[in-house]
């Protein structure tokens, strides 16, 4: 088994601008849950920022880098009960994700004002 680590940190006014700037920018990043999950609570633009973080922290532990097209809808950010982030894949990243157990995607993310951070840790199945 294989365990790889990706980390992200992204600046809240970056997102904040790229929302008041186009709507279809969030929605080429974003997908409609995860839209309506951050407008929903406080400081949603840092809540939208750390799922940023997320995504990108995790296309750097699967190891498919930023230069593989859009990706960023194929991987959701939710919450669980506990209010603990987890992962959900489709299209292409499922795809290129095959050897990723998504039950073993750890994910943590937290946010300020000003910044928010995210590292996903990855175990991948049938790796040695």
């Amino acid at each position: 088994m294989t365990l790889t680590v990706g980390i992200d940190v992204v600046e809240v006014e970056r997102i904040k601008s790229a929302a008041n700037g186009t709507a279809e920018l969030l929605t080429d990043l974003f997908t409609p849950a995860e839209i309506r999950e951050c407008d929903s609570r406080r400081r949603s633009h840092a809540r939208l920022a750390a799922c940023f973080a997320v995504k990108e922290a995790f296309l750097k532990a699967a190891g498919i880098g930023l230069n593989s097209g859009s990706l960023f809808k194929d991987i959701e950010v939710f919450n669980q009960g506990s209010g603990a982030p987890e992962l959900r894949f489709s299209g292409r990243v499922r795809e290129l994700t095959g050897v990723v157990d998504p039950a073993k995607c750890l994910v943590s993310s937290a946010f300020t004002d000003t910044l928010a951070c995210a590292v996903v840790a990855l175990q991948h199945k049938g790796i040695e």
